[in-house]
């Protein structure tokens, strides 16, 4: 019993020891680590050497160099600038025939050169009544501002139909007036783009042309300035030998005309087509009294049958049929046709001059028809 009290007591005395020991070990590790705060880094007492050209240093080796990644960007494309329009220098355009270039801005001054219809000078500066202008020759000359206007690209066409109308209105024109307006209208018609324009330019150049034709003083025509002006313009024109005077070729007119039928215009083309004289004469000839309605007024009917100058063609047909329907029985003044091609081309006009008449939606077309009928059996 002894002993087993006092191995139970050895056994806890052990215990209390061994207790105590593990209690010192865990107190002293306390004392010996430290209380976690942020670490120093310390500083490097070492040197980097500096690499060597063609040597790789120790560095180098134990730190590769990384290959740099590369971004792609997207790439915009450049706005382009907007290029300014070169502003047009002021300028003006000579609204009067022959108008004279002068050194000074007086009248009294000499003449330098004299400028046509429509010639157009670069401003190089102006007072209240005249206009310094730059010359071909780099000099420089004045003009009234009275016969002259400033002018604009911009404005171009209209411009150029103002100055044509201004001139063929006139009642009264003598041929050097007549002459510069064909001919800046013949300059004009190469500067035009626009349909609507250009086709009013090219109608009035026609008419320019038949106005200066008509200004070609008898038997004259050889001398100058007529006959460079017909030499030039030979192929538009053709000579009369019975009115001794020269006409426009009435092509010209229908070839413009077909060119634009299709604008307002084209009436007015036609109709001036229809009352172009034809050379020649028919000297009672019945086919070519017959050929000529065809190609003038009864042209025009064709084409506008109820247009504006419809009644008027039709009155110009009545009248110029009237005499042959008179003299259809008696043919005392008028030729029948006499061979066999010369009686087809008389029963082509009159059938087509029925028709065409036939189509005009006036009371009046009663008449001309009672005649073709009279003509046609009178000339059988």
């Amino acid at each position: 019993m002894k002993n087993l009290r006092r191995n139970i007591l050895i056994l806890t005395l052990g215990a209390l020891f061994l207790s105590f020991g593990l209690i010192g070990q865990l107190a002293e590790a306390q004392t010996k680590t430290p209380a976690k705060t942020a670490p120093t880094p310390k500083k490097s007492t070492k040197t980097t050497p500096k690499p060597t050209a063609g040597k790789s240093t120790a560095t180098a080796k134990a730190t590769p160099k990384s290959t740099p990644k590369t971004t792609a960007k997207a790439t915009l494309k450049p706005t382009p600038k907007a290029t300014p329009k070169p502003v047009e220098p002021p300028q003006i355009i000579v609204s009067a025939t022959s108008v004279r270039v002068r050194t000074n801005p007086d009248t009294a001054s000499d003449t330098i050169q004299f400028a046509k219809l429509g010639a157009i000078f670069p401003i190089a500066g102006q007072n209240d009544k005249w206009y310094e202008v730059r010359l071909s020759n780099d000099k420089t000359g004045f003009i009234s501002k009275t016969v002259s206007q400033t002018f604009t690209t911009a404005r171009r066409g209209e411009i150029y139909q103002k100055l044509a109308d201004k001139y063929l209105k006139q009642t009264s024109i003598d041929f050097t007036t007549a002459s510069q307006t064909f001919d800046f209208l013949t300059s004009a018609t190469k500067e035009i783009k626009t349909d609507k324009t250009l086709a009013d330019l090219q109608f009035k150049r026609l008419q320019a042309l038949s106005t200066t034709l008509k200004k070609v003083p008898f038997g004259k025509q050889e001398q100058s300035p007529y006959k460079e002006f017909l030499k030039t313009n030979e192929k538009e024109i053709v000579y009369s030998e019975p009115a001794g005077q020269w006409y426009v070729i009435s092509s010209g007119f229908w070839d413009l005309h077909e060119k634009y039928k299709n604008l307002p215009v084209g009436e007015e083309i036609a109709w001036q087509a229809a009352q172009n004289p034809i050379p020649g004469e028919c000297e009672g000839y019945i086919n070519c009294y017959l050929y000529l309605l065809r190609v003038t007024d009864a042209e025009y009917l064709n084409f506008y049958p109820n247009g504006k100058y419809s009644r008027q063609a039709l009155r110009n047909v009545t009248n110029l049929l009237e005499p042959i329907a008179a003299d259809a029985t008696e043919k005392a003044v008028y030729t029948s046709a006499s061979d066999t091609s010369d009686r087809a081309d008389f029963n082509r006009y009159l059938t087509e001059l029925r028709a065409i008449i036939a189509k005009t939606p006036f009371i009046e077309k009663s008449k001309p028809l009672t005649q073709i009928k009279q003509i046609a059996e009178g000339h059988r």
